[in-house]
C-alpha cells in the first residue's frame, strides 16, 4: 500500500505561518478598535493577510488529502471534510504527469489523476510523499490510461 500525503515539514511550516498571521491580524484589529484614528497600514496589513491566511488555511488544511494506492484501488480521503472516495483502477478516466522546466536544472512535476465521477486528484513531489512510487504504480497498473500533453 502506497500512502501519499503532505509531508510533516510542510504542515509545520504552514501552521507556524498561520499562527503568526492570526497574531498579526489580531494585533492590528486591536489597534484599530482601541485607537480613535488608526494608521492606514493597520488596514493594509489586515487587507493583505486575511485573504492570504484564508487561502493557505483552505488549500493546505481544509483540502488536506491522503491518497492510498494498492490492491488495484485508489482511496482519496479528506479528513477535515470527512470525505472518502474509493475507486477501482478501471474508474480512472485518465492520468498524466505534467513537467515544466522552471530553470536551467530544475523541473516542476505534477501528477493529475481524473476519475469517471469527474473528481481530480493532483500530486506533486514537493507537496506529497511517495510521489515517485505513485507514478511507478500507475505506469505499472494503468499505463494505457496515461495521456500525453504538450
Amino acid at each position: 500500500m502506497i500512502v501519499s500525503k503532505p509531508p510533516g515539514s510542510t504542515l509545520t511550516s504552514f501552521t507556524l505561518f498561520l499562527i503568526v498571521t492570526v497574531v498579526v491580524i489580531g494585533m492590528n484589529v486591536f489597534a484599530i478598535l482601541q485607537t480613535p484614528s488608526p494608521a492606514w497600514y493597520n488596514y493594509l496589513i489586515i487587507g493583505l493577510l486575511l485573504p492570504l491566511g484564508g487561502y493557505v488555511l483552505y488549500k493546505i488544511f481544509i483540502r488536506y488529502q491522503i491518497v492510498r494506492f494498492g490492491n488495484n484501488r485508489v482511496e482519496v480521503y479528506l479528513p477535515v471534510l470527512r470525505q472518502t472516495g474509493k475507486y477501482n483502477l478501471d474508474q480512472i478516466q485518465f492520468w498524466f504527469e505534467n513537467q515544466v522546466k522552471t530553470g536551467k536544472n530544475s523541473v516542476y512535476k505534477e501528477l493529475v489523476i481524473k476519475f469517471t465521477d469527474n473528481r481530480k486528484v493532483t500530486l506533486s513531489p514537493k507537496e506529497s510523499t511517495e510521489y515517485e512510487k505513485v507514478v511507478h504504480y500507475l505506469k505499472q497498473k494503468v499505463a494505457k490510461k496515461k495521456i500525453a500533453i504538450q
